[in-house]
């Protein structure tokens, strides 16, 4: 198991980041917080001290294994997102979070049908709840690629019915149709316009909604290598909110 004083050790948020908000489309936006620790390089420490224990989670589509992270630096996570990104995506509270350490490690051959398209964090939550979701890039080769954010340009049954097959397909073992391309979503396609893409930096934090779609930006796949302190680390954190009203 990980280190267990992982938590007292970790390090603690900046109190003065920078922080930009960016629109995003439809009144959606991406908070942007720079320097957003003041030791980043001890939780990468903590990565790389607990490499063996990152595990590919079944059933997640990030393309790598993971390590969750809870206690005090959940707690400073949650701090941070109400400080910051409450008011900007429209949450009132936050009813549920959850982070994680991840490595960015599959191959674009090895993706999954679903894990070729940009994604949604949440779907289906109950009415008035809504999803947040945080990357902390955690590495400093920015040709890692940061994360783009996609609209539909088809109306949402069909988008469901596209991510249905995927997944029919994906649990038959059959290949995805030739219209899915075994590459990171990285550009516009017939489905989605690529819209925003907010470029990487060091000890970069940004929040938005979990229901807008959006995938790391992996230009440089051959790039991905399966060691925290010379890979593509990030944390990630996923937010379940009640949402304010209006």
């Amino acid at each position: 198991m990980p280190h267990s004083d992982a938590a007292a050790t970790l390090p603690l948020l900046n109190p003065r980041p920078h922080v930009d908000v960016v629109p995003i489309f439809d009144g959606h936006q991406c908070v942007v917080i720079d320097d957003f620790m003041l030791e980043p390089e001890a939780l990468v420490d903590y990565a790389a001290r607990n490499h063996a224990h990152f595990q590919d989670v079944p059933g997640n589509y990030y393309p790598g294994p993971e390590l969750t992270i809870s206690g005090t630096f959940a707690a400073r996570v949650h701090d941070s997102f109400l400080q910051h990104a409450r008011a900007p995506l429209k949450a009132r509270r936050i009813l549920d979070v959850k982070s994680r350490l991840s490595l960015v490690t599959r191959r674009p051959e090895e993706l999954l049908p679903g894990q070729r398209l940009p994604h949604r964090d949440f779907t289906g939550l109950p009415q008035g709840q809504g999803a947040g979701a945080m990357v902390l890039y955690l590495f400093r080769d920015e040709r890692f690629g940061g994360t783009s954010f996609f609209k539909p340009t088809v109306p949402e049954h069909e988008i469901k019915a596209l991510l249905d097959d995927l997944q029919r397909r994906e649990q038959a073992g059959e290949a995805a149709p030739p219209d899915v391309p075994p590459t990171f979503a990285i550009a516009s396609s017939q489905h989605f316009d690529k819209v925003l893409t907010i470029a990487p930096r060091y000890n970069r934090a940004i929040f938005y909604s979990g229901e807008v779609f959006h995938s790391g930006h992996i230009d440089a796949p051959d790039l991905m290598v399966n060691d925290p302190l010379t890979g593509r680390l990030t944390v990630n954190a996923f937010f379940r909110l009640r949402m304010a009203a209006g």
